[in-house]
């Protein structure tokens, strides 16, 4: 049995070992990514709070706007009419707030209609004017001079208040048929306009009990705005419209019910619902376990009406702004409906209020930023009757309504069932859970994962979960948290991605410091983005090869002491190396006071003429930099030749099993070294071949001769770049330009012409070497008799 232990202890270690191996460090960043994304959605912290607040809503608006065709549905059976005091009500009747004899025309004429409940998003507080009390207060302060109104004051008194006062006017037409909901808000808050108790409320729905208290854990309202007594008396209820946006402005929730001095009083669509029903059973709903009751909704008569803890439910919108039916007030009051808005007003549930830009009724929601206030109630009194199904219930025993079974099943019937988008109270552990589960499956499987199929993975894991949610959304009404399981396959993602790059850097960094000293930067960075394209074996193909020496090294090295001449040869190479990676060539090798460069391999260069001339310029200019600070060291003075040559050359790793070196090798080579070797013969710093200059753009040169350089059959013609074309000012184009009609004149073996044109231009330059050596070579060639066909081609016989 210790055997059987000791062999299963030892598999345990190799499968683990096998897991982590190479693995650890981004296992264990893993696990710690996992536990802040645990802490951010567990903690209580303001800033973090607002932060994941903020990001949830965001996905909220994001579901909501994406499924809003799947979930915008009607009520059956109920319609729900909004009666709009519009622009057009406003350029008609007048400026709100209209007069109460035309509000109850308004009311008495819906009635006649058909409708049978009118709901005001609007409150009356104020007793209207009344004409006849104005008078009879003119004529005590005797402002009536000619007593014409003293007289007529028994008649006024003698006639019904409803001729004269716009408040019983309005209270008379509310008995007229349909039941009339007028409006309230509710107050909120420490200051003394928060505290103001103004008109009065309806009675209450419910009275909290004792044994209540603390399952309702509303927060108590510390003030309200109501309507005058004369009204109130006169309506058959009223409700608050009270709508409260989150931190960004957007209204995404709404209170059902609201406490006040311990009793509990509904929205305007609550209780406008509760009168079209007729409902006279309307009572709290709490659903038991072993934590104790929590209050879940309401009840009315036998259906159940779910909300959160605080009363409040999700607005379940069902669509952009005017997805109900629109009517203009001014068509109401002046009997000019069409038909159809005459068949929407039977058996209808009306609200009356504004979408008038004017009269400030207008929010934000998460499919609009500018939305009517009174469309946010029809929304939720049209979820009430049935947007989703109810839960009828048998009795008014809330457990039963509410499914306090705690089974998944369960859970999503009752939420299935809801007529409102719930965040159910198991939400939070089940995302919790979520977490963990998902952050350390990824820090177990991702450290095995390459790039491409991390990256891959992370997007199918981020798709599946948001798949998922919105699929529990559509299906199920449920608002789960999506933010923080995003958030965990990202940074699991985010952390691996970044611990292949770090190890794939320091593998960069050490194949770049072995091959920076001979290869640039930006050959190095191909070769490693597609190592594929790149190898070492060796191929054909053209391109320009540099050769650069020093002039009379022998003699400089034999006047300095082995330090002196490392020091130099250092401060010499160094920048050179430099030119030559900056213009994208290779170097091949370094030998004593010679450097060779190449271009086109092994990255491919198209532009190799111009880059490998470009940097030989660039070569001839530092070293004239370097004279006077090799002088101030005491150093001598140094001076270089550079010849290039381009073609086809092999290249590739050559050499033996001992040593190897990726080099060129070919005719065009060794031509490219011939050419550096003779610059020396006609006193220039830089030659070029003629297969370099007949692909060079871009750069003035002057042809210096044709010449067959030792080893070589056919003669080539050789040039001198001089300078960019850019740089090159008028003066020296035409000096070459007289240069090259000099030359043709010698082509042509018209001597004396040749010679007075090259006297001519040696005294512009009499520094320069070539013309004194054109002079030498006309004295000699005027006493020979040449070939007809003689094409001015020079022998050298010497490397």
């Amino acid at each position: 049995m210790q055997n059987l232990w000791a062999q299963l202890q030892r598999q345990l270690a190799l499968f683990w070992s096998s897991i982590f191996r190479g693995t650890r460090v981004p296992f264990y960043l893993g696990v710690l990514a996992t536990a802040l994304v645990a802490w951010i959605h567990g903690t209580d912290d303001a800033t973090v709070v607002q932060l994941r607040t903020r990001l949830d809503h965001v996905v909220y608006d994001l579901r909501f706007n994406l499924n809003l065709s799947h979930t915008s549905r009607k009520a059956e059976g109920v319609n729900i009419v909004i009666v709009n005091y519009d622009e057009r009500s406003l350029k008609v009747e007048g400026q709100w707030p209209w007069s109460r004899f035309k509000i109850g025309d308004m009311v008495k004429k819906l009635s006649d209609d058909g409708a049978l409940v009118i709901g005001f998003d609007v409150f009356f507080p104020e007793p209207e004017r009344n004409a006849r009390n104005e008078l009879e207060q003119r004529i005590a302060a005797g402002v009536d001079a000619s007593g014409e109104g003293k007289a007529l004051l028994p008649q006024l008194k003698s006639a019904p208040d409803v001729l004269f006062d716009g408040d019983a006017y309005f209270a008379d037409k509310m008995q007229s048929g349909a039941e009339v909901v007028l409006g309230l808000e509710f107050l909120k808050g420490k200051k003394e306009e928060e505290k103001v108790k103004k008109g009065v409320l309806p009675q209450p729905v419910f009275k909290i009990k004792d044994e209540d208290n603390d399952a309702i854990p509303l927060q108590e309202e510390t003030g309200y705005t109501g309507n005058n007594e004369a009204l109130q008396a006169g309506a058959a209820g009223a409700g608050f419209f009270n709508t409260l946006p989150d931190d960004d402005g957007v209204i995404r929730t709404t209170p059902l019910v609201l406490k006040f001095d311990d009793h509990i009083y509904p929205s305007l669509a609550l209780e406008m619902a509760r009168r079209y029903l007729l409902a006279k059973n309307f009572s709290p709903a709490f659903d038991e376990d072993s934590s104790g009751r929590t209050f879940v909704g309401i009840n009315i008569e036998k259906t159940f009406v779910p909300t959160d803890s605080d009363g409040w439910v999700k607005v379940p919108y069902i669509g952009h702004r005017n997805a109900f039916r629109y009517i203009s007030a001014t068509d109401v009051l002046h009997d000019t409906l069409t038909k159809d808005e005459r068949d929407e007003l039977q058996n209808s549930l009306v609200l009356v209020g504004t979408d008038s830009t004017g009269l400030y009724d207008l929010r934000s929601t998460p499919m609009d930023a500018v939305y009517p206030g009174v469309e946010v109630h029809a929304n939720v009194l049209n979820a009430i009757f049935g947007s989703h199904k109810t839960i009828t219930i048998d009795s008014g025993n809330a457990k039963a309504a509410a499914t306090a079974d705690n089974a998944l099943l369960g859970a999503l019937s009752k939420a299935r069932n809801s007529p409102f988008p719930t965040r159910p109270d198991w939400e939070w552990m089940v995302i919790m859970t979520a977490i963990f589960v998902i952050g350390f499956g990824l820090a177990l499987v991702y450290p095995h994962l390459g790039p491409a199929l991390l990256a891959i993975s992370s997007v199918a894991f981020v798709v599946g979960l948001t798949v998922l949610n919105f699929y529990l959304w559509r299906e199920y009404n449920l608002d789960l948290s999506l933010v923080e399981l995003w958030l965990v396959v990202v940074l699991l993602a985010v952390i691996n991605m970044a611990y292949g790059f770090m190890k794939e850097g320091m593998h960069r960094k050490v194949i770049k410091g072995m091959f920076d000293q001979y290869v640039p930067p930006a050959h190095i960075d191909a070769m490693l983005n597609d190592p594929d394209k790149y190898n070492f074996s060796g191929e054909s193909k053209e391109l320009s090869v540099l050769f650069s020496d020093i002039r009379n090294f022998t003699t400089i090295s034999e006047k300095l002491k082995a330090a002196e001449l490392k020091q130099m040869l250092n401060e010499f190479f160094t920048p050179i190396t430099g030119i030559i990676f900056d213009n994208n060539g290779t170097i091949d090798k370094y030998v004593g006071d010679m450097v060779m460069a190449f271009w086109g391999a092994p990255l491919d260069d198209a532009r190799h003429r111009e880059h490998a001339v470009n940097a030989a310029l660039n070569m001839l200019k530092k070293v004239e930099e370097l004279k006077p600070l090799f002088k101030a060291q005491g150093l001598p003075e140094v001076n270089i030749g550079v010849g290039i040559n381009s073609g086809m050359m092999n290249v590739g790793d050559m050499g033996s099993t001992y040593r190897r070196a990726y080099t060129v090798i070919g005719d065009a080579v060794n031509l490219g070294s011939r050419l550096e070797g003779i610059t020396k013969s006609y006193g220039v710093k830089l030659l070029i071949g003629e297969q370099t200059y007949d692909g060079l753009k871009g750069f003035l040169c002057r042809q210096i001769d044709k010449v067959q350089v030792k080893g070589k059959d056919e003669p080539i013609r050789i040039y001198q770049p001089l300078c960019r074309e850019s740089e090159a000012g008028a003066e020296l184009k035409a000096l070459v330009d007289e240069y090259h009609a000099a030359y043709q004149l010698y082509l042509a073996q018209q001597w004396d012409q040749a010679a007075a044109a090259f006297e001519q231009l040696k005294r512009k330059e009499p520094d320069t070497y070539l013309y004194a050596l054109y002079l030498e070579r006309i004295a000699n060639l005027r006493e020979q008799g040449l070939a007809p066909d003689w094409d001015g081609t020079y022998r050298f016989t010497t490397k």
